[in-house]
C-alpha cells in the first residue's frame, strides 16, 4: 500500500454533488451498461432472450429464499454461474449506492483521510470499490488506493470487468487486483500495513463460528489499522443479521476498539450483552433496465425491483470518539435509560441516541432511543397532536444522533416488556453535536 496520508474533513458543501448524485438514486449509465454487457457475454444471449430472464428470475428467488433462512439452513451462494448474475441484476444496485451513503458519512466525519488506503473483505464484484471511485469523481481533493480481497473467482472476474471498465484515466481513486483470498485464511504476509478503512460489507454473516470468533477474524485485519484507521462492518437489516453484528461490535470493542457510529456510550458504560435490532434507513433508488425487464411479464414484479436500502452498520476507529458536546444538559438531573423503571408515571430528563427511523403511524410518532445503559427496549413517543416547534427536534433527528428530552412521561409497556417515553406539548427536544 502507498505511504500515509494527511487528515482530511470535507466542507458540506464539498460533499453536496456527491450527495446529489446519490439521492437521484440512479446507476450511472456506464455502470450500467457494464453490468447488462457483462451479463449478455456470461449468458452468450441478448438480454432480452426469454431463457436467460427466466433463468435470472429463478436465480434471483432461490437466493431471496436463501436469505430469509436462518442458522444452519441459511446457505447463500453468489459464487458461481447464473447466482452472480442474478446478485448483479438485483442486490448490486442497492449495494451500490449503500456504500454511497456510508462513504458520504465518513467522509463528512474526517474518517477518510485526503489519501486513503482501503482493504474491502468479502468485495465481491467489487461493490465498495466502484462506489469509492464514484466519490472520488465527486469529491475534489479525495484519492484512495483500495485493495479488494475476494475468494470467488467468479466474482473476481465480475470485479475485474467492471472496475476496469468503469475507470476513467483521471481517476484518483485505484483499484488493485483482487487478491484471490478468503478473509479468514489468508497468509499474515497478504495482509497489507497502515490500513486507513477496513469494510466488511454483508461479509460477517458468512463467517464461521461465534461472535467472538468472527471478531477475531475482522481484527487479524484490524490489527494493521492506521493509527486513525477505521473500521466499517455492514450487514443487512433483518433481525438475525443486524443484531448478530451488533454482537461482534461487543467483541471489537473487548478489544480495544472505540465505537464511532450508531451508537453513544453517554453515560461511559457500553452495552450489555441484550440482544439490539437496530438498523437505518436510505432513499429508495430507481429500478434498473434489467430489473425491469425481469419484472415485464412476470406473474409478481415487485420480486425483482430490488429499490429500498435498509441496513445495519457499525463504524469502530482506534481512536475515541471526540466528547460529545450538549450545552444545558443538567447531569444530575438526567437520568440514565437503565433507571426508568425507577421513575415510572413520573416526568424527567434523558440523554439519548436515536436508534431508528420513524416506526410509528399518522397518529403517534415511534423512535427506538438508547444511552448505552439500557437493558430492555426503549421509545419515545411523540403523538402527532402533541408535536411542536420545541419537541420537534425528536422528529428531525438522524439516526445515530443525540438528543435531550426534558419533561418526559415514563411508562412501563408490560406486554411488550419495553419502557416507553411519552413526549408532549411541554417536553422539549433539543440536538447534541456529536
Amino acid at each position: 500500500m502507498t505511504p500515509g496520508a494527511e487528515p482530511f474533513t470535507p466542507s458540506s458543501g464539498d460533499l453536496r454533488p456527491f450527495r446529489e448524485f446519490l439521492a437521484r438514486g440512479r446507476l450511472p449509465e456506464g455502470l450500467e451498461a457494464l453490468v447488462e454487457g457483462y451479463v449478455a457475454a456470461k449468458t452468450a444471449k441478448s438480454l432480452d432472450d426469454p431463457v436467460v430472464l427466466e433463468r435470472l428470475r429463478r436465480a434471483v428467488v432461490a437466493q431471496k429464499s436463501g436469505y430469509w433462512k436462518s442458522g444452519e439452513k441459511r446457505q447463500i451462494s453468489y459464487r458461481s454461474g447464473y447466482a452472480v448474475l442474478a446478485y448483479l441484476a438485483y442486490q448490486f444496485p442497492v449495494y451500490y449506492f449503500q456504500s454511497g451513503h456510508l462513504l458520504a458519512r465518513l467522509a463528512a466525519d474526517g474518517l477518510l483521510p485526503r489519501e486513503a488506503r482501503v482493504v474491502d473483505l468479502g468485495t465481491g464484484p467489487g461493490v465498495v470499490p466502484l462506489a469509492l471511485l464514484t466519490l472520488g469523481r465527486h469529491l475534489p481533493g479525495f484519492s484512495a488506493e483500495v485493495l479488494p480481497v475476494e475468494p470467488s473467482e467468479e466474482h473476481r472476474e465480475a470485479c475485474r470487468h467492471l472496475v476496469r471498465g468503469f475507470m476513467e484515466p483521471g481517476d484518483r481513486v485505484r483499484v488493485r487486483p483482487a487478491l484471490a483470498a478468503d478473509a479468514g485464511a489468508v497468509d499474515d504476509a497478504k495482509v497489507p500495513d497502515r490500513i486507513d478503512l477496513l469494510v466488511l460489507s454483508n461479509l460477517l454473516n458468512e463467517l464461521p463460528g461465534d461472535p467472538a470468533a468472527k471478531a477475531a477474524t475482522v481484527m487479524r485485519w484490524a490489527s494493521r489499522l492506521s493509527e486513525n484507521g477505521t473500521v466499517l462492518l455492514v450487514e443487512p437489516a433483518d433481525l438475525e443479521n443486524a443484531t448478530g453484528l451488533r454482537e461482534v461490535q461487543r467483541e471489537l470493542l473487548r478489544t480495544g476498539l472505540h465505537l464511532r457510529h450508531p451508537c453513544r456510550f453517554l453515560w461511559g458504560s457500553p452495552c450489555g450483552p441484550v440482544p439490539c435490532w437496530s438498523f437505518e434507513e436510505a432513499p429508495a433508488i430507481r429500478p434498473t433496465r434489467l430489473q425491469e425487464a425481469l419484472a415485464a411479464g412476470a406473474p409478481e414484479p415487485y420480486r425483482y425491483r430490488n429499490t429500498d436500502i435498509k441496513f445495519a452498520a457499525a463504524v469502530l476507529c482506534r481512536q475515541p470518539p471526540p466528547r460529545l458536546d450538549c450545552p444545558g444538559v443538567d447531569w444530575r438531573r438526567t437520568a440514565p435509560l437503565s433507571q426508568l423503571r425507577k421513575h415510572v408515571n413520573r416526568r424527567i430528563a434523558v440523554l439519548a441516541a436515536v436508534m431508528s427511523g420513524d416506526l410509528g403511524d399518522a397518529k403517534n410518532h415511534v423512535f427506538k432511543v438508547c444511552d448505552g445503559t439500557a437493558r430492555q427496549p426503549i421509545f419515545a413517543v411523540l403523538p402527532a397532536y402533541h408535536v411542536t416547534p420545541g419537541n420537534r427536534a425528536l422528529l428531525e433527528a438522524p439516526y445515530g444522533s443525540v438528543v435531550y428530552l426534558r419533561d418526559v412521561l415514563v411508562r412501563e409497556n408490560m406486554k411488550t416488556r419495553a419502557m416507553n417515553l411519552l413526549v408532549s406539548r411541554s417536553s422539549t427536544a433539543a440536538p447534541c453535536d456529536r
